[in-house]
């Protein structure tokens, strides 16, 4: 037995060399080269309306796609929270996989380029009446202790300057946050130790629904922490939903059915809170839909 061994581990290394030598000659013929991409972005390019949103899949093809369809990308479309408000999804896709933003659509067209396929999805897009990333600049900004962060006394105003707020070490502003290492647009509000930040918006426009979206943002703050962040959404003085997020949720979306309060103006409220704030860059994005 003992001399048989070597054998053994010779052809165990010649099967071995054999297996890696048909990947790197078979590996070639499923790379998607620059003449495919190049013919499904015309394609994209001849039919793209204002208003749609372009995807690709899977994730690890983001970059080779914005390279060849980058100039109709805008930061609003890259980080968007998800594709409810886009009546047209263009999917270009490699390998058979497919953007989350169209699990279970159908698409209205669908057409190969080589290794690249470009499908074209439809659906009814939901109206935005209030969209508070976009508007993070007329929110009234405050902190109060933790304690009190049920009401609205003993608060601090946070001070605004170009482009957010200051509350004491942090600052509080809209941006393009990485949330599970996707771009993801919305507003940064890191928790502050013994403290809840507010942002309250007055006189909003509400339909139907509140639809909000929360994450962590920066790989370095889930790595170096993982206590959760409290969020809390009030309608008028009254809370009406919360996440408890933790490093493992991603991008957690959050809805509240507004119908009592559609047509009219209302006072919306967040509250960003953590037991231990250390690390915790929280970010969040709100919208109010009709």
């Amino acid at each position: 037995m003992k001399g048989k061994l070597p054998l053994y581990l010779t052809v165990a290394v010649a099967l071995l060399a054999l297996v890696e030598s048909a990947f790197a000659l078979l590996a070639p013929a499923r790379v998607a080269g620059d003449a495919d991409w190049n013919a499904a972005a015309a394609e994209v390019r001849e039919g793209f309306r204002d208003g749609d949103l372009i995807v690709f899949a899977p994730y690890w093809a983001d970059q080779t796609g914005r390279h060849h369809l980058g100039d109709k990308i805008s930061v609003e479309m890259a980080g968007h929270a998800d594709a409810d408000r886009y009546p047209r999804i263009w999917e270009l896709s490699i390998r058979g996989a497919h953007h989350p933003d169209v699990d279970g659509k159908k698409p209205a067209r669908e057409t190969r380029h080589g290794k690249v396929t470009v499908a074209l999805y439809q659906q009814p897009a939901v109206a935005i009446a209030y969209d508070f990333t976009t508007h993070s600049d007329e929110a009234r900004v405050t902190e109060a202790p933790t304690s009190g962060s049920g009401g609205g006394g003993n608060e601090t105003p946070c001070y605004k300057e170009l482009g957010g707020y200051r509350c004491g070490g942090v600052r509080i502003e809209p941006r393009t946050l990485e949330i599970d290492y996707a771009p993801r647009r919305g507003i940064l509000a890191p928790a502050s130790n013994g403290r809840v930040t507010r942002l309250e918006w007055t006189d909003i426009p509400l339909g139907t629904q509140l639809v909000g979206y929360t994450g962590l943002h920066d790989y370095y703050s889930r790595k170096n922490a993982d206590g959760p962040v409290d969020f809390k959404l009030f309608v008028d003085g009254k809370e009406r939903g919360k996440v408890h997020h933790l490093n493992t949720d991603g991008w957690r979306r959050l809805t509240v059915d507004t119908s009592a309060e559609a047509g009219g103006k209302h006072t919306v409220r967040v509250e960003i809170s953590a037991p231990n704030a250390a690390w915790r860059t929280f970010g969040f994005h709100l919208e109010a839909r009709k």
